[in-house]
């Protein structure tokens, strides 16, 4: 008698079932991670610009509307949201510092399309919900 050597066509069916299923499971739990990170980055930009107002207020008396004269960019969040100093909400007494998405972050974020931080240490979100507690970590 001859051995058998290799697999048959149902053996090699049931691997490919198996890893798509994997496959179905494992992309959108790694997609929602990467999100998350681009979120986290976002996050450690505008408490930076915070702490810079701050620094800026002790040298100046007053916070400022200009992320030059803070040291910073548009960029500094990385290419997955734009940092700025929201004109309408910074005076001498007050500031708030917003990130916004774009690319792909704005496509697969829906929830937190902006985050934003304010001097008085408020952080807020806007997107498909408002305040939503996960754009935040909370």
């Amino acid at each position: 008698m001859r051995r058998q050597q290799g697999f048959s066509l149902i053996e090699l069916m049931v691997v490919v079932v198996i890893v798509a299923i994997l496959a179905a499971v494992a992309v959108p739990a790694y997609r929602n991670y990467v999100t998350r990170s681009h979120r986290v980055d976002a996050q450690r930009a505008l408490t930076d610009l915070a702490a810079r107002q701050e620094r800026y207020l002790y040298s100046n008396n007053t916070y400022t509307k200009n992320l030059s004269d803070l040291g910073a960019s548009s960029s500094m969040a990385g290419s997955y949201y734009t940092v700025a100093i929201d004109p309408a909400k910074t005076s001498t007494t007050a500031f708030s510092v917003v990130a916004t998405a774009v690319g792909t972050q704005q496509r697969d974020d829906k929830s937190c399309q902006t985050l934003s931080l304010d001097q008085a240490g408020r952080q807020g979100s806007t997107g498909s919900t408002t305040n939503d507690p996960k754009c935040w970590g909370r």
